[in-house]
């Protein structure tokens, strides 16, 4: 199996960017839940929980009342639950892509945090912003787009894992990061949109960081 895969169906898609850092993680938890809360009865199914580390949730009471309905997952877990309508806390790259594999056929709500930046996954997966109702059409210019498209043609099947495919990425996208047009964390969150796997955008964010 390659790490490109047809990005998983979705009901639908919401995200709660992590833009004031006075913002309480439990309010941006809240507004999370309340509309996977929402969707999950739509659906008819039970919503899910996933984050970093089982510890993520603790002493947030909304994630702990999703944990506690339909079961917490995280990459660790040895127990994997059914797929159904998921909420997403603070999610990486490998976090994210288990996520979306639950949430498919059903809804996701992601709380992003700043260390991963979500806007380009959310403009790709036409994500709700929660705080204010917009979808987002992202950061990135046409160009960049398009070189980021041409790298995942050419490398993401396998994630970036041969060194002409790494040499294409670089040849296509540094350049950008250089002149501050795209940054490492953009280019994962986008390359997660159209179909990549958590491990290869992982792998593409640290390729452009050595580099850029």
């Amino acid at each position: 199996m390659g790490d490109l895969h047809p990005t998983p169906h979705l009901q639908a898609a919401a995200w709660v960017p992590d833009d004031d850092p006075g913002r309480p993680w439990d309010e941006a938890a809240a507004l999370a839940a309340d509309w996977i809360w929402e969707r999950s009865e739509a659906e008819g199914v039970q919503p899910r929980l996933v984050t970093n580390t089982l510890q993520n949730a603790r002493n947030i009471e909304h994630l702990e009342e999703i944990a506690q309905a339909g079961g917490q997952a995280t990459p660790q877990s040895k127990k994997r639950l059914d797929r159904g309508p998921v909420l997403a806390y603070v999610p990486d790259e490998r976090t994210l892509n288990l996520a979306l594999d639950l949430a498919r056929g059903y809804s996701i709500a992601v709380v992003e945090t700043e260390s991963f930046p979500l806007a380009e996954w959310a403009a790709g997966t036409g994500a709700v912003n929660l705080l204010d109702g917009s979808v987002s059409a992202g950061n990135l210019s046409d160009d960049v787009i398009a070189d980021l498209d041409r790298a995942v043609f050419f490398g993401g099947n396998n994630g970036w894992t041969g060194p002409h495919e790494k040499t294409h990425a670089r040849n296509h996208l540094v350049r950008h990061v250089q002149a501050g047009l795209l940054t490492p964390e953009q280019a994962a969150s986008y390359v997660m949109a159209v179909g990549v796997s958590g491990r290869g955008a992982t792998r593409l964010r640290r390729l452009l960081e050595k580099v850029g």
